[in-house]
């Protein structure tokens, strides 16, 4: 059995919650919501953390941020009205270079405020 199998499973079983979600509230198109982009950026850092070589503080600390970083994705996805495209493949992916791949499909417009997100810059003017 693959080790990335339980990983698969809890961002799928994220994703069919974020859309059941998304189904009622009436969104627009049947791609995963931001929520689940989010969900699946936070599933992908754990395993990212869990997989390297850092030791027990630094691993924790790094843990400690990931809430935020989480929450801020959801709404530079939602902000920036992010293609359903983009959205499924990023919920899609199995691991961060497909989540980096997926990206560069975002507008340069979203990649810039993506950017600005994550160096804590704030939206542009």
């Amino acid at each position: 059995m693959s080790r990335h199998l339980p990983y698969i499973a809890v961002a799928a079983a994220a994703a069919a919650v974020s859309w059941a979600c998304a189904c009622r509230s009436g969104t627009r198109d049947d791609a995963p919501p931001c929520s689940a982009v989010a969900a699946r950026f936070l599933d992908l850092a754990r395993h990212d953390i869990a997989g390297a070589k850092l030791d027990d503080a630094t691993a924790h600390a790094v843990a400690d941020q990931l809430p935020a970083m989480r929450d801020s994705l959801a709404q530079i996805c939602s902000d920036g009205k992010w293609s359903a495209q983009v959205r499924r493949c990023l919920v899609l992916t199995s691991d961060r270079a497909g989540f980096e791949t997926c990206q560069q499909q975002l507008t340069d417009e979203q990649r810039r405020e993506l950017d600005r997100a994550s160096r804590g810059t704030g939206p542009s003017p």
